[in-house]
């Protein structure tokens, strides 16, 4: 059966694309990087380069102007001055062309005469019906398409393909600022909306909702031009699947700022964030969360409540796990009577909760990774456990490469959310675990808190939406912290 074709389609896998901009190879900006991309991508589509004076890039021929193409591209992306993007929309709509992404700044973002030129690119695209990503965009990413747009030049091949799709009004998402390729759960859709002057969040927002390729939607938004459609919108989206949002902007400096990125105006931070809470989002606090705090729900199913399983090297490690886990939502789980037994037959020094492998290594020797895996089976198998952390040492005697059995067990259970954090004398063997770790599908973190965090984020979605959906949880769950 053939797909349904969506509006927004020819943004993210265009049979053919127009490019208007520098045709100039090796250069680490341009119209030729993103055909250079394409290339590299095996992109299948019909790809149009038109320059006035170029003649080939790349072996492409270069059409001088795009009245000589007789094909009717899908999609224009226009990587050029703001004083000729005017001429070219018009260019395009004349051609027939519907959609067009605007890389082009000095639009809305660049004070009122920018807001002028930003006012005359919409009257254009209006009159041809021309739907506009930005302008002072780096347009989208798609790694299940094999599709991009962004003109800086990146290692796009090597991105890995999964899940995950962000929405942003900043580039800072796109493959030339993040390593994608070193994110092992992989990436599907980054949409970067620039100026957001008429495709917007909320449009990509219910574009993803339907997106049978993406999982998990992470959102970074500075403001809402139609905030009641959109909370419509993301309410509805958050049925479907988990929304991560960052809303920055909060402090009268930050939103001083905004006005000078995307010429966006802040809203009333706290109504955005109540407005976030309504519509079931998942409000993050870093840059690096709407990637990293995603991969939990990208791995394991929902937990069925916030109850945290503990297992550590340091009872000190425990201890501030406990006090993370209270902050955001979650609380240790009491460990039932039959766990608390099976703990003390397999070490005298057992039998608590936050478990702590550490005296019981003393003594264990190479028999520590058969320990860890008894108390992780023990957890697993606990009612009143809903998700685990999970904490490791790492030093020359205790190599990552000595854990890999036991990740590899640990990571093909897939009932309960597990995270993991390590610790040791040498970041090198630490980053070395945590690639490990990933690499057996358990999501490792560079700090406990923000390990434990993102179990919170998956416990307060499950919450939300079995209230949302009227479906209950299996087992009763304390309402985690907003």
């Amino acid at each position: 059966m053939k797909q349904k074709v969506h509006r927004l389609d020819p943004f993210f896998r265009p049979q053919s694309i127009a490019l208007f901009g520098s045709m100039q190879e090796g250069w680490f900006f341009g119209a030729a990087v993103i055909i250079s991309d394409l290339m590299k991508w095996n992109y299948t589509g019909k790809i149009y380069p038109v320059h006035p004076t170029a003649r080939t890039v790349y072996g492409i021929p270069v059409f001088q102007d795009l009245a000589q193409v007789k094909d009717v591209p899908e999609l224009a992306v226009i990587v050029t001055s703001f004083r000729h993007a005017p001429g070219i929309l018009e260019q395009c709509g004349a051609k027939g062309i519907r959609a067009a992404v605007i890389v082009s700044d000095g639009f809305g973002e660049a004070g009122p005469e920018g807001k002028i030129r930003q006012e005359e690119l919409l009257r254009i695209a209006k009159a041809h019906g021309i739907r506009v990503m930005g302008p002072n965009t780096v347009g989208v990413f798609n790694s299940e398409s094999r599709f991009t747009t962004v003109p800086y030049d990146r290692g796009y091949e090597y991105a890995k393909q999964g899940k995950l799709s962000i929405i942003t009004q900043t580039g800072m998402y796109s493959p030339q600022a993040m390593a994608w390729h070193e994110y092992e759960a992989g990436i599907n859709k980054v949409i970067d909306l620039g100026n957001m002057s008429d495709v917007d969040e909320t449009d990509c927002l219910e574009y993803l909702s339907r997106d049978d390729s993406t999982d998990v939607i992470s959102l970074y938004m500075e403001h809402s031009r139609r905030p009641r459609v959109f909370l419509d919108a993301l309410k509805k989206a958050s049925l479907r699947k988990p929304v991560l949002c960052l809303l920055p902007g909060g402090s009268p400096g930050a939103a001083q700022a905004m006005a000078s990125h995307t010429g966006s105006m802040a809203g009333n931070a706290e109504l955005y964030q109540a407005a976030l809470r309504q519509g079931g989002a998942l409000r993050v606090e870093e840059y690096e969360d709407l990637r990293d705090c995603a991969t939990p729900f990208l791995r394991y199913p929902l937990p069925q409540g916030n109850r945290l399983g503990i297992i550590t090297f340091s009872g000190a490690i425990g201890i501030q796990a406990i006090d993370a886990a209270e902050a955001c939502g979650l609380s240790l789980g009491k460990l039932s009577s039959e766990s608390r037994r099976e703990l003390s037959a397999v070490s005298g020094t057992l039998g608590g909760h936050p478990i702590d492998v550490g005296p019981a290594s003393a003594t264990a020797g190479a028999g520590i990774f058969d320990l860890y895996q008894k108390c992780f089976d023990i957890l697993a198998a606990d009612e009143n456990i809903d998700c685990i952390y999970l904490n490791t040492y790492v030093f020359n005697g205790l190599k990552p490469a000595y854990y890999e059995d036991l990740l590899g067990r640990i990571g093909s259970c897939r009932g309960k959310p597990v995270v993991s954090w390590c610790y040791g004398p040498s970041q090198q063997l630490v980053c070395e675990f945590g690639k490990l770790a990933e690499r057996h599908g358990i999501p490792f973190y560079l700090n406990s808190r923000k390990a434990v965090r993102s179990l919170s984020y998956m416990a307060r979605y499950a919450h939300w939406k079995a209230v949302a959906s009227g479906k209950p949880l299996r087992r009763p769950s304390v309402h985690p912290a907003g």
